[in-house]
């Protein structure tokens, strides 16, 4: 009970649905790059933020249905928040300070799951 595993489940949704989405989104419709990163779309962002959301937010919702853990629907702007700070995470050039480090497929869950510790009620 409680809400322990937040982050957990935030770390694989915003991995698996947000950065899937800004990736199957971004490369169809994006055209308007970032300025640091030609490789990422402001689309691709903001595909990356609704798929995050809903998969997060859906998935912590089931679990505290059924009362896995417990998560108030009040809830729903912060879980919106740490997936928009996970969308930004995303698009940074961490790979040119941290090398492989850097790159999103490691900052990006290791950021979902320590913002939703930090953001989200326990």
């Amino acid at each position: 009970r409680g809400g322990g595993g937040a982050p957990a489940i935030t770390a694989v949704c915003v991995m698996a649905a947000g950065d899937g989405m800004a990736d199957i989104v971004g490369r169809k419709y994006g055209s308007v790059k970032w300025p640091w990163d030609k490789d990422k779309s402001l689309v691709g962002s903001l595909a990356f933020v609704a798929g995050a959301f809903a998969a997060t937010w859906g998935i912590l919702a089931w679990f505290s249905a059924f009362g896995l853990l417990t998560l108030p629907a009040s809830a729903a702007p912060d879980v919106l928040l740490v997936c928009v700070l996970c969308a930004f995470i995303e698009v940074l050039p961490l790979q040119h300070l941290f090398g492989r480090f850097g790159d999103d497929n490691i900052t990006v869950p290791v950021a979902g799951a320590l913002l939703a510790a930090l953001f989200l009620p326990h």
